[in-house]
């Protein structure tokens, strides 16, 4: 089985799961699989559901070795037929069948919020642009209370069929560039658009509409009424997988622009 790395921009996508009538990231490298195999192959299993519109510096995916192509041959043959926003930047051979989320133990997820007065128009589908002053203190201090062993209910989206809505968020952290803001987040699982929703929440704080202390009483409330903000999924990016949990748990979150689109 081939276990492929990915990297792609979500801007022309309706994420990466398969939907009728929608071109997704699942059926265009179905496709070009399909092509360089010559034959019909399944859908390629992935690590993760993305929304539209949401990108991933690292992302993995599994087909079925239906030909020996020699991993960099592979690499090359599908880089040469996927479009120019969908890179595989890493092929590797494993024994026996796998689903994609069996090499991920956690994730980071960041989110861009441009704090500019004019947002550039060259990273308009790279960002959300806020459009009014933050209160950034008080986000960085609300942003804590998202860290730790929570029932997430209240920041996940109708229409998911998890088993728990209990969710662990090892780090979470909001640092400054010029005149933006990421907003990082690193955990085993996320629930459907939860990152999207505890941005929206966070920008509540900045707005003066939620008070930091605020945060521990929307988690418990497991209502999601009381968090109606949803932020586009445009800002969101999957910036790193982490195979092994202790990796995840050593790891530390970027200072810089590092791996971005511009």
């Amino acid at each position: 089985m081939y276990v492929l790395t990915l990297a792609f921009c979500g801007k022309n996508y309706h994420g990466w799961q398969s939907q009728e009538n929608a071109v997704t990231i699942q059926r265009v490298l179905k496709d070009v699989v399909s092509e360089i195999f010559r034959a019909e192959t399944p859908f390629p299993s992935g690590c993760s559901r993305t929304d539209a519109g949401v990108h991933a510096l690292e992302f993995i995916a599994t087909v079925p070795e239906l030909r020996n192509i020699p991993p960099e041959n592979f690499q090359k043959g599908l880089n040469s037929f996927l479009p120019s926003d969908i890179r595989v930047t890493k092929v590797e051979i494993v024994e026996g069948m796998h689903d994609g989320r069996e090499f991920v133990a956690g994730k980071h997820y960041r989110y861009m919020i441009c704090t500019k007065p004019a947002a550039s128009p060259f990273a308009a589908d790279y960002s959300w642009h806020s459009g009014y002053a933050l209160d950034i203190p008080k986000m960085k201090e609300a942003i804590k209370h998202f860290v730790g062993i929570h029932d997430f209910a209240s920041f996940m989206s109708a229409g998911s069929d998890v088993k728990t809505t209990v969710r662990t968020i090892h780090q979470a952290k909001i640092t400054e560039f010029d005149g933006y803001l990421a907003l990082d987040f690193s955990g085993d699982g996320f629930l459907k658009h939860q990152i999207r929703i505890m941005a929206g929440t966070l920008v509540g704080v900045g707005r003066g509409r939620i008070e930091p202390f605020e945060i521990p009483g929307l988690i418990e409330a497991k209502n999601r009424n009381l968090v109606p903000h949803t932020l586009p999924g445009s800002g969101l990016f999957l910036y790193k997988l982490f195979r092994t949990p202790e990796e995840m748990l050593t790891y530390k979150f970027p200072e810089t622009f590092e791996g971005m689109v511009w």
